[in-house]
C-alpha cells in the first residue's frame, strides 16, 4: 500500500483525470468504481476479482481519501498460485512494478501541483 499526500486544495476529479492518465500512458485498463475509486489492470485487459490472488499482472485499486488529502493506491495481485515455481520472485517483480508505478504517479502529481 502506498499513500501519496495531496495539496489541500487539489479536487478529487483533477487527481483522479491526472492519475488516470498515468496509467493508461503504461498500458493499464482504467476501471472507475465509483467517484472516488478505482481500479487499474496491467496489460490493458481487466484482472478478474476470482484471479486477483494468482495472476502475474498487476492489478492496483486506488482511491482518494479526501478528509486526509491523500491518494491510497494498494497492490491486489501478489502472484501466489506460482509459490511452487518461484512465487517469490513472482511477488517481488510484481511488487517492484507497483513501486516503480507509485513513483511515476507521485511525479506526474507533483508536476501537476496537485
Amino acid at each position: 500500500m502506498a499513500r501519496i499526500r495531496l495539496e489541500a486544495d487539489a479536487q478529487a476529479e483533477h487527481v483522479m483525470a491526472k492519475v488516470r492518465e498515468t496509467f493508461e500512458s503504461r498500458d493499464y485498463l482504467w476501471e472507475q468504481t465509483g467517484r472516488l475509486t478505482a481500479t487499474a489492470s496491467e496489460g490493458g485487459k481487466p484482472v478478474k476479482s476470482l484471479a486477483v490472488g494468482v495472476s502475474q499482472r498487476l492489478r492496483v485499486a486506488l482511491r482518494i481519501d479526501s478528509e486526509a488529502h491523500r491518494l491510497v493506491l494498494s497492490q491486489e495481485t501478489l502472484g501466489a498460485a506460482y509459490a511452487a515455481n518461484g512465487g517469490g520472485l513472482t511477488y517481488v517483480r510484481l511488487s517492484s512494478r507497483f513501486r516503480k508505478l507509485v513513483k511515476a504517479v507521485r511525479e506526474d502529481l507533483a508536476a501537476a501541483a496537485l
